[in-house]
């Protein structure tokens, strides 16, 4: 029987169980106000050969080779309210965002360490429709483009510990940069004046977070984000409040039944 390649890996096709965590971001790139967020749901993952659901979003595989992984997939963020925020005080409230595109991994180290465990490196790029909603109603956003680096030191000297880390650029249309950045003539005061917001570069980001399993069934996650702006396109609009910012998130995932039926999943170092 051949052997299988390092990134191939067999998974259960589908899992069921609860997962929660706590959130403490910010409402937009470049805003200075705190966004913090908790929340206990049920999850369920499932991997078929085209179609995967879970671990962050939905993806339809296109191409999964040991090397390289193309697929379309989605992703969204958190809501914001502009009540108390200090830039964006009685203007509208920003929705949640949803996107849905085209992504592409490339595996470029994947190698098994003397000391235990593998260190995976991989190229990743994305291109996404974004949009807005309440639930009552869509609205367009344009797109944006992320294109970065990470690595994944995996079961780090066989000690079952997972260390993640990401680093990535990310362009985003004029109506995206809108959403955030432009002020209205009917939303500018004394302090808050009219901007045309443009479409251009938006961030930098850079993630780092470990992994462990402390009990059976039960996945432990922790993360350290942050973002740098400066140099971004729209750095002068009034809504643009820091040039770097750093939040953090926890999260906990305890899986209750999982099927005996198993799959081949070609994983480069992002969900899948």
């Amino acid at each position: 029987m051949p052997s299988v390649a390092p990134t191939i890996h067999r998974r259960p096709v589908w899992e069921f169980g609860i997962g929660g965590g706590y959130f403490s971001g910010f409402d937009y790139p470049a805003s200075n106000d705190n966004n913090r967020r908790s929340i206990v749901l049920p999850f369920f993952v499932y991997r078929g050969p085209q179609w995967r659901f879970g671990g962050g979003g939905i993806r339809a595989v296109a191409i999964e080779q040991p090397r390289i992984k193309l697929d379309l997939s989605i992703g969204g963020s958190l809501n914001a309210n502009s009540e108390g925020n200090s830039a964006r005080e009685g203007m509208p409230d920003l929705d949640f965002l949803f996107e849905i595109g085209p992504q592409l991994e490339v595996s470029l180290f994947d190698r098994a360490m003397p000391s235990g465990g593998r260190v995976q490196l991989r190229f990743s790029s994305e291109l996404r429709a974004v949009m807005s909603t309440d639930f009552r109603r869509f609205d367009g956003r344009g797109v944006v483009v992320e294109a970065g680096f990470g690595v994944n030191y995996r079961n780090f000297r066989n000690s079952g510990v997972d260390l993640l880390a990401a680093l990535q650029s990310t362009y985003a249309s004029e109506s995206l940069q809108d959403y955030f950045y432009e002020v209205a003539p009917a939303y500018a005061t004394d302090t808050r004046p009219t901007f045309d917001a443009e479409g251009g570069y938006l961030e930098s980001g850079l993630f780092a977070g470990i992994g462990l399993t402390p009990l059976k069934n039960v996945r432990l996650f922790m993360g350290v984000f942050s973002g740098w702006f400066g140099g971004a396109r729209n750095e002068e609009s009034p809504l643009f409040e820091t040039d770097s910012s750093t939040g953090f998130a926890v999260g906990l995932v305890w899986t209750l039944k999982k099927s005996r039926r198993m799959v081949d999943v070609v994983e480069l170092g992002s969900n899948s």
